[in-house]
């Protein structure tokens, strides 16, 4: 089931090549300033008869120029000619273009738009559903769980209001649903030796940093060593 691709070579990206074809529809799901990263997505949809069940992820970086619409209707993303790059840099002369970077162009019924990146790929599997996207997941070196579909600055759209955690607090946890929004919490955190190994136990959960600094205040002349870790929590 699984089918991805990440292409920047000037072999891969030959001009005038076809890269990727899709009847489905996709749309904008993200951007950040960090490393240009542009991400588009096909929904997959496993618990509705007659749905997708794969979600498919487009990712083109970093991304310099975008002439682009937030819906297509199906999708095909070829490299451009010499001669239709020369037009897309015709039309951003205050751009200055890398050595490595591509033009794709992106059609979809009946009309071309651009994008400009040095690379660009895509990743198509059953997505779970407290992973944001394909490209942006658990590393062991940086054991937090991902809030954004992609790494980096962006515009933090997908926060979720402390009145929205609380409704699925309460929800039925059988309930089968994408978790596309997120909300920190706020651990207090001490750390106790015992013996030769340090016993560190979440003291307990607050919704805020305040009710948390509260709370460590009450802690720390009991605790040698206690501190706040902010934590996202999937909704």
């Amino acid at each position: 089931m699984t089918n991805k691709a990440w292409l920047r070579s000037d072999q891969q990206l030959a001009p005038g090549t076809e890269i990727f074809r899709s009847d489905r529809r996709f749309l904008l799901w993200a951007y950040t300033v960090s490393h240009g990263q542009l991400l588009l997505r096909s929904v997959g949809r496993p618990d509705l008869p007659g749905e997708p069940e794969t979600t498919i992820d487009l990712l083109f970086k970093p991304a310099t120029v975008l002439k682009i619409r937030d819906d297509y209707r199906g999708l095909a993303i070829r490299c451009a000619t010499a001669a239709e790059t020369e037009i897309v840099k015709a039309e951003n002369t205050s751009v200055t273009f890398s050595r490595d970077d591509h033009v794709f162009l992106l059609e979809s019924q009946g009309e071309t738009d651009h994008i400009v990146a040095m690379a660009a790929g895509w990743h198509e599997d059953v997505l779970s559903p407290t992973s944001p996207s394909f490209f942006n997941t658990f590393y062991p070196d940086m054991p937090v769980w991902p809030s954004k579909p992609l790494s980096g600055a962006d515009g933090g759209f997908n926060i979720a209001s402390a009145q929205e955690l609380v409704e699925a607090l309460r929800a039925d946890d059988q309930e089968l649903i994408r978790r596309e929004r997120y909300r920190h919490v706020y651990v207090v955190m001490t750390r106790v030796n015992r013996g030769d190994e340090p016993d560190v136990t979440g003291a307990g959960v607050f919704l805020t940093r305040a009710d948390a600094e509260d709370a460590l205040a009450t802690i720390t002349p009991r605790a040698a060593d206690c501190w706040i870790e902010e934590l996202p929590i999937a909704i």
